[in-house]
């Protein structure tokens, strides 16, 4: 019962540094329209691993966590992530990951085709996504209401619920 009060803290916390800086945003985010839904934060394990807030079942797993305290500029690499905010978080365990091209490979798709999760593209290939966080994939095709130049893979790591409502603090219990 601690640990999930300790988690709720760290979340709560985040959530309330999300509302500031969701409130400056000043550069637009390259993003699927679906995504213009979503309030939920990235979860970025161990710089490069993308994956739920669920796989951090106890404050045992977490060796280092933070968030980004200042909206960075385009030029960092993990810009695109930032539309909702960015959990960083190192753990003692080990997640099993999947590459975007390793995704790209079973949708038939050339290798460097573009990823994108939550609707956000992944502007850098060095970014995999963690297995057990995947909770849907979805092809997209081009069309005039997303503006793509071919079709993408688009990975939800958000419940219909999260997809739906955004992310509170009783669906972190």
């Amino acid at each position: 019962m601690q640990s999930m009060i300790s988690i709720k803290t760290i979340f709560a916390t985040f959530l309330l540094f999300l509302f500031h800086l969701t409130s400056n945003a000043q550069e637009s985010f390259k993003k699927l329209p679906q995504a213009a839904k979503i309030s939920c934060p990235i979860l970025l394990i161990d710089e490069h691993i993308i994956a739920n807030k669920n796989i951090i079942t106890s404050k045992e797993d977490i060796e280092e966590i933070g968030v980004i305290k200042e909206k960075p500029s385009r030029k960092a690499h993990f810009y695109n992530l930032t539309a909702n905010g960015i959990l960083f978080a190192k753990l003692k365990k080990k997640i099993p990951f999947k590459t975007q091209t390793q995704l790209n490979a079973f949708f038939n798709l050339e290798e460097n085709n573009p990823v994108y999760v939550n609707g956000y593209l992944l502007e850098h290939d060095t970014y995999t996504i963690a297995t057990e966080s995947i909770a849907t994939i979805d092809l997209v095709m081009p069309n005039e209401e997303n503006d793509l130049d071919q079709k993408v893979i688009n990975v939800w790591i958000l419940s219909q619920e999260e997809r739906k409502n955004g992310c509170s603090l009783q669906q972190m219990e």
